[in-house]
C-alpha cells in the first residue's frame, strides 16, 4: 500500500504536509523534508520556520513566504515504477 500525502500551500504563507518521515534540513531559505513514500519535498523562500512536526503521526507544517516548492523520487523509486 502506497503511502499517500497531503500538501496544502494556504496564500504562500502556510505550507502543511501529512505522512512527513523526517525533516532533511531547514533554514530560513529552504526546508527538505522526506515523506514516508521517500520522495523528498523542498520549499524554497523566505522567513521559513517550522511550527509544528510531529513523527509519531506524519503532520508537518511551516510558515513564511514561499515561492518555490518542489518533489524528487529517489532513483528507486523511478526504478520501482518503470519496471512495474
Amino acid at each position: 500500500m502506497e503511502n499517500k500525502h497531503v500538501l496544502t500551500l494556504d496564500s504562500q504563507k502556510v505550507l502543511s504536509i501529512t505522512n512527513a518521515l523526517e525533516v532533511l534540513s531547514f533554514s530560513d531559505r529552504e526546508i527538505r523534508i522526506k515523506l514516508k513514500d521517500n520522495t523528498v519535498l523542498t520549499a524554497q523562500g523566505s522567513e521559513l520556520k517550522i511550527t509544528c512536526f510531529d513523527d509519531k503521526n506524519g503532520t508537518f507544517t511551516a510558515v513564511g513566504n514561499f515561492t518555490i516548492v518542489k518533489y524528487r523520487t529517489g532513483v528507486d523509486g523511478l526504478i520501482k515504477r518503470v519496471l512495474k
